[in-house]
């Protein structure tokens, strides 16, 4: 891996390192990438294999505490892409004309252990699995979608796709926590081919941690792709009826529900979510799963905290999109009404950009925001919320806050992560 950076005072600028250099191997072993790295660079004694710039190979010998870092900043290799053709594949479903990264199908171990992201193993070689095991790259997490080899092939649009559950049974066997996840797809894998794909996973079980089922997202965009159905308000509630009963069994055979459904089966049906308490041990509630309860719990600690009056007047326009307004309505704008001085102003964005059939505020555009805003008093500032930014600062259609705030005429920022942070909401007037 090529050197792009070599901190100062660091090991690596002792030893004489340089921007330029490759890494070749560390104690023999083949450096490929961030998670190579990382783990062979973990030990107290290292001999590092280097072909430096001027084309000369050393060998450089290392001894350093184990948890001490080289210094040094690697030239990323490109992430894997996914061979597979899912029948259900968002990606296939967007519009055209976006940045081409938003079209990139990643199937790489780097970004399931590093970021939580899914992905199928669906070609997984034996040195590949061998890495995982090796490294201690766990969690892993793996779309699996049902169990049943022939079923999951058609799902995943790749005939020679390998069988699952061997491979997670390898993975189990080295000792990698497993979190699993379901594309509930109607009339394909529901049923009791749903039924077969949760049993075969319990039996992993402590290593398969969770069974996450989302339902499948539609956009506007499928033409020439499979036909797929809708979930409905009633199909919705059908299954959390359904699942609730597993959930039980589970929780009397192994002390736990380890199926779990995502937020938007709850939020779609207007179903109450379980108690928190429910999530308290779910190592996915990031991924969707129990966010929602989380959000609630944690405004409404923060809104008991809430001064009777505003330091100053403070008009405010909230955004969301169509599945969480509820939410967003009860347990942040009523309260923030509730002080004297402050006015809280929600907006429900319709996804214009994907179509109606897409509802979850992270996949809304600032077309979508600018559209959902062209006629209202918005006050003196928009808040928006914090997942319709990539790590760049970009919304999905390459509009960013300054764009935004410029076209609105005030400013636009992400929620912040207490109501405390809003402007004269700083301590005034406790109750």
């Amino acid at each position: 891996m090529r050197i792009e950076q070599v901190r100062p005072d660091s090991i690596a600028d002792h030893v004489g390192l340089v921007p330029g250099d490759r890494l070749i191997r560390i104690n023999q072993a083949r450096v490929r990438d961030s998670l190579d790295y990382r783990f062979w660079s973990s030990e107290d004694v290292l001999e590092l294999d280097i072909l430096q710039a001027n084309g000369n190979r050393v060998l450089i010998d290392v001894e350093k505490d184990p948890d001490e870092d080289l210094g040094l900043s690697l030239h990323e290799p490109p992430y894997q892409a996914c061979a597979n053709k899912c029948v259900f594949c968002f990606i296939h479903q967007n519009p055209k004309g976006m940045r081409k990264a938003v079209y990139f199908q990643d199937e790489d171990v780097r970004l399931t252990f590093l970021y939580g992201n899914y992905v199928t193993l669906a070609f997984a070689s034996d040195a590949y699995l061998d890495r995982i095991i090796v490294q201690r790259l766990s969690p892993i997490y793996v779309s699996v979608h049902a169990t049943d080899p022939e079923l999951r092939r058609m799902l995943l649009g790749a005939p020679k796709a390998k069988d699952v559950m061997p491979i997670l049974r390898r993975l189990a066997d080295g000792g990698i926590l497993i979190e699993t996840q379901i594309v509930l797809c109607p009339g394909l894998n529901d049923g009791p081919a749903l039924r077969k794909t949760v049993d075969d996973l319990a039996e992993l079980y402590p290593a398969v941690e969770s069974i996450s089922i989302v339902p499948v997202g539609l956009t506007s965009h499928r033409q020439g792709l499979y036909h797929l159905e809708p979930v409905t308000v009633d199909y919705a509630r059908r299954m959390i009826d359904t699942v609730g009963a597993w959930q039980e069994e589970l929780r009397e055979r192994l002390g736990h529900p380890l199926v779990y459904l995502s937020d938007e089966w709850y939020l779609m049906s207007s179903t109450p979510f379980p108690p928190p308490s429910f999530y308290e041990d779910c190592p996915v509630v990031e991924n969707g799963v129990g966010m929602v309860t989380q959000f609630e719990t944690e405004m409404d600690q923060q809104t008991r905290s809430l001064p009777d009056r505003s330091d100053e007047p403070f008009r405010t326009t909230l955004v969301t999109a169509e599945l969480a307004q509820d939410v967003v309505r009860t347990s942040l704008v009523e309260p923030l009404n509730r002080v004297e001085d402050v006015e809280a102003k929600l907006v429900v964005a319709e996804n214009t950009f994907f179509g109606p059939g897409i509802t979850v505020s992270g996949l809304l555009t600032g077309r979508d925001i600018l559209h959902a805003l062209k006629d209202e008093e918005v006050g003196d500032r928009v808040y928006l919320p914090p997942n319709v930014l990539n790590d760049d600062g970009l919304l999905l259609d390459d509009m960013n806050l300054p764009g935004l705030s410029k076209q609105l005429g005030v400013p636009v920022a992400l929620f912040p992560g207490h109501v405390r942070d809003l402007p004269g909401l700083g301590g005034a007037n406790e109750r």
